[in-house]
């Protein structure tokens, strides 16, 4: 076992997130953490980590045990190359490969102890099993595998931009070679090749893992088990995401049935004793009471946040021509983003494309203000009213609450109101009383794009704002975004949601931004520069072989009709399978009464009850196929028996 968690509960305030959550995490597992937005994942990841208290409860690892967890360090001024930064994955490698190479200058030097060799053979032992002659390859392969070039790790961290420092962090921890890898949103900022590669890095991995993710991308085939987080109680599920689907559906639909069938129980046992409490029948009238004080209740099937439809509205009209620009030039770094010529009218919706590390955020924070350009033009319209979500920016008043920020956004006292708006983001009930200041990364990102959506401006920039939202919040988001009137520019990857959204492309490749009036990821296409070689010759093109005769594909033989011992079997099997149904249907009937009748169940424990008749009904949904097969059999031979 690496980590237990044996109920372990957390408060914020007045908030119980977590409420006796148990859990093991076993060696080689690879676990999917899901939930709604502010269900608390991001805290039972931090507690698993050891970097957060808990109220109690108790947390136990195995002796020794190493996390590995995406690092929080701010990377701007750090001056180490990407490689050096990376290359801190592997201390204990490069500790060891110290030491040897320490005991090899001891040999050269005349050391020939057995001691001396007996030492230096351990380390070469350990290194060989611990990635000590295989860790530059992985080093190079996670760099490409997160879209920079070998090249890259020669340059300074701190010349990278936020979404690459992003995932250079994410890169340390991947490379770690720890017992226990924990990712929260690992995919918010990489593309879709880049999210391929970290499914496909995770599928391979030996490593147990916990990772907090909304996109099924990475999910597919590299999780076994799932555990689903909602109102502070876990559920575990064995199994990939898909079959969690199908397994959580089934166990919804279960619960609803118990709980609809112990309700309707409940309430007529509630009745007949508010009839007859003080007549003639009041002694089972109290008997029926001791019987409700003592049942066990079924707990109500979950329940996911409802929808919510976010109005985003605006006060002044911009004029026709909303931004202007030419010959706009800009610094990458090492490099420089050229904007020839972009034209920006009221009322269009503009999907801002490129690979990660193009300039898309550095062109966002040219045209707020932000970054000031090497040359060029850029001029706003009239009556312009914008708000710029950037998801490395937070600019919320940290010692206010949740309620009193979104309330003076809203500028309304309406509590429901406000409420509401809270909820859609992962801030309902009594999170609404909790400081912003104690937010995570993830809650202040949410909270910053519900701030610059309620900003009532009439543009809108907006800088991959479906990171850190669940799928109802990304629908919900969708749905605001199609009806908003206003101008808006958008970076995401998620093309089949710039699909549903815009109907303009400005796509940054090459150290260009080109502009389309339609949606048209085709621009990011650019081909290469054609390079002149010396001429070499070509090689002989292959000789032609004749093609081989196909062979005639086996004609499958006619099936014949049954055996006498065949056919004998088959209606004995047809027999015993609807003498089963007939049994067990009369078994389900009559535990259909029990369930309609309060007096049957008065010394029933309700939830064996209820298992037994789940266990019925797949049990009479096999004898039911048994029959149905057996059955078909016999009248496929009774046919041939006739054609023959």
């Amino acid at each position: 076992m690496r980590a237990a968690l044996i109920g372990v509960a957390k408060r914020y305030g007045e908030r119980e997130v977590l409420r006796g959550v148990d859990w093991q995490i076993h060696a080689g597992e690879r676990w999917a953490l899901v939930g709604p937005n502010g269900s608390g994942k991001t805290t039972l990841l931090r507690i698993l980590a050891g970097k957060e208290e808990y109220d109690s409860g108790d947390l136990r690892r195995a002796r020794a045990l190493r996390v590995a967890t995406v690092p929080q360090e701010d990377l701007a001024g750090v001056q180490s190359s990407a490689r050096t930064y990376l290359l801190k994955a592997f201390d204990q490698v490069l500790k060891k490969e110290a030491e040897l190479e320490r005991l090899h200058k001891d040999m050269a030097e005349g050391d020939h102890t057995q001691a001396t060799l007996n030492a230096a053979a351990e380390i070469q032992d350990w290194l060989l099993h611990h990635g000590g002659y295989t860790y530059e390859m992985e080093l190079e392969r996670c760099l490409l595998g997160l879209g920079f070039t070998v090249e890259d790790g020669a340059r300074p961290c701190r010349s990278f931009s936020g979404g690459e420092q992003m995932r250079l962090k994410l890169g340390r921890a991947l490379l770690d070679p720890a017992d226990l890898l924990l990712l929260d949103e690992p995919g918010n900022h990489l593309d879709d090749t880049q999210r391929g590669w970290l499914g496909q890095f995770l599928r391979e991995s030996p490593r147990a893992f916990v990772v907090v993710t909304h996109d099924p991308e990475i999910l597919e085939g590299a999780v076994d088990h799932v555990a689903f987080l909602l109102d502070g109680k876990l559920y575990t599920f064995r199994g990939d995401f898909a079959s969690f689907q199908t397994q959580f559906e089934e166990m919804q639909k279960s619960r609803e049935r118990a709980y609809d069938q112990q309700q309707a129980f409940i309430s007529r046992t509630e009745e007949f004793i508010r009839r007859y409490k003080a007549g003639q029948r009041s002694k089972q009238a109290r008997g029926r009471e001791k019987v409700l004080s003592r049942l066990e209740r079924v707990e109500a099937p979950l329940r996911g946040p409802e929808g919510f439809a976010l109005r985003l509205t605006f006060e002044a009209l911009t004029g026709e021509d909303v931004l202007t620009v030419r010959d706009l030039k800009l610094s990458l770094g090492p490099s420089q983003l050229h904007v020839p010529k972009l034209d920006l009218k009221r009322g269009q919706k503009v999907a801002l494309i490129g690979a990660n590390g193009s300039g898309k955020t550095t062109l966002l924070r040219a045209l707020t203000g932000e970054t000031a350009p090497l040359e060029g033009e850029m001029r706003w319209g009239t009556n312009v009213l914008l708000a710029h979500y950037d998801q490395h920016q937070r600019k919320l008043p940290h010692g206010d609450t949740l309620f009193n920020t979104v309330g003076n956004l809203l500028k309304t006292p309406n509590r429901e109101q406000i409420m509401s708006h809270l909820g859609a983001f992962g801030f309902g009930g009594a999170r609404a009383e909790q400081g912003v200041g104690s937010l995570s990364g993830g809650e202040r990102a949410r909270l910053h794009l519900l701030a610059v959506l309620l900003a009532h401006a009439n543009v809108l920039l907006l800088d991959e704002p479906t990171n850190h939202l669940d799928v109802k919040a990304v629908e919900m988001l969708r749905e605001s975004l199609q009806s908003y009137k206003g101008t808006l520019v958008l970076v995401s990857h998620d093309e089949e949601f710039l699909r549903s959204v815009v109907d303009q492309t400005w796509a940054v490749a090459g150290g260009k931004v080109r502009a389309a009036a339609h949606y048209d990821p085709r621009l990011l296409e650019i081909p290469a520069p054609k390079v002149e070689r010396a001429s070499a010759p070509r090689p002989a093109p292959p000789k032609s072989r004749p093609a081989a005769s196909k062979s005639p594909e086996p004609v499958p033989a006619k099936k014949g009709a049954m055996s006498k011992n065949e056919r004998f079997r088959a209606e004995k099997r047809k027999a015993d399978a609807e003498a089963a149904v007939a049994k067990l249907s009369a078994e389900k009937s009559a535990l259909e009464k029990r369930f309609s009748d309060p007096d049957a169940v008065f010394q029933e424990d309700w939830r064996a009850l209820h298992e037994r008749f789940e266990k019925l009904k797949k049990q009479l949904e096999s004898a039911e196929e048994e029959w149905l097969d057996a059955t078909t059999a016999l009248e496929e031979d009774d046919a041939l028996r006739g054609g023959g």
